[in-house]
């Protein structure tokens, strides 16, 4: 049997294995304050240490469970026909997403994910705000590069949390969207990631191991036991995510050289 089947974890230093248990905790609370940020931090933080490609199989799959978990609590609030123009966006860009994290290199994807996280939460932070409200076109070409987003980094909630934050929308009906976002879109992601053979078993076996962890760190946020505001908490997890950007790009330039 191979011995990734047995510890999917195995070959990887104590110092990598802490990066990844406390990007997965940190983005679990995340999830639980905001219902944002959870594939950021975990692909951002685990792709310091690992392939890209195994910490966005991983995030997806947890994503989806994650969304199950904190459907009750959302139902109610959801946008659904807003949900249901981005997740058309999201089927037209996902299968080109893929094709870049099947096809570029190992580096180039490290590059990518930290460029696209600096991207988003610097304008995230700065309160970037849509002039006018968007049109249904707009609304889907904004799932189209959620899409792309998610095939290729795992990150499809960036592009939707950075549309939404810019167009006004209340607290609770953006939780809500992303959280319903998530559950369709990352079921598409993983469909596509399958279909490329990029999610093996010990993917699987990581995501399983990962899930006590993602469940205590979103029942802890749930419950604001920091004693912050999900809105502070959001800009904590934006912060955190520009380091862990800064952390890869200044990584990935030492390589380079």
């Amino acid at each position: 049997m191979s011995l990734d089947l047995i510890n999917p974890f195995a070959g990887l230093s104590p110092l990598a294995l802490g990066v990844m248990a406390l990007g997965l905790f940190f983005a679990a609370l995340a999830r639980g304050y905001s219902g944002f940020g959870f594939s950021a931090v975990l692909v951002s933080s685990w792709s310091l240490v690992t392939d890209p490609a195994r910490a966005i199989a991983v995030a997806l799959m947890l994503e989806v469970a994650a969304s199950i978990v904190q459907a009750v609590s959302v139902w109610k609030e959801i946008p659904w026909r807003r949900v249901a123009i981005l997740l058309a966006g999201a089927l037209i860009g996902s299968p080109l997403g893929v094709y870049f994290l099947a096809t570029l290199p190992l580096d180039v994807m490290r590059l990518v994910v930290s460029v696209f996280v600096l991207v988003s939460a610097s304008l995230m932070l700065l309160g970037w705000k849509l002039r006018k409200k968007a049109s249904e076109w707009g609304t889907g070409a904004v799932g189209i590069a959620s899409g792309v987003a998610n095939g290729a980094v795992g990150m499809g909630g960036l592009p939707v949390a950075l549309f939404l934050t810019a167009a006004g929308d209340s607290p609770a009906r953006i939780r809500a969207a992303i959280v319903a976002y998530f559950f369709f879109l990352d079921i598409i992601g993983l469909t596509f990631l399958l279909r490329a053979d990029l999610v093996l078993p010990s993917t699987a076996l990581s995501a399983v191991i990962a899930f006590p962890v993602m469940m205590i760190g979103m029942f802890l946020g749930a419950r604001h036991f920091l004693g912050a505001t999900p809105e502070s908490f959001r800009r904590v997890t934006l912060f955190m995510l520009l380091l862990i950007a800064a952390i890869g790009l200044a990584k990935t330039f030492m390589v380079a050289l």
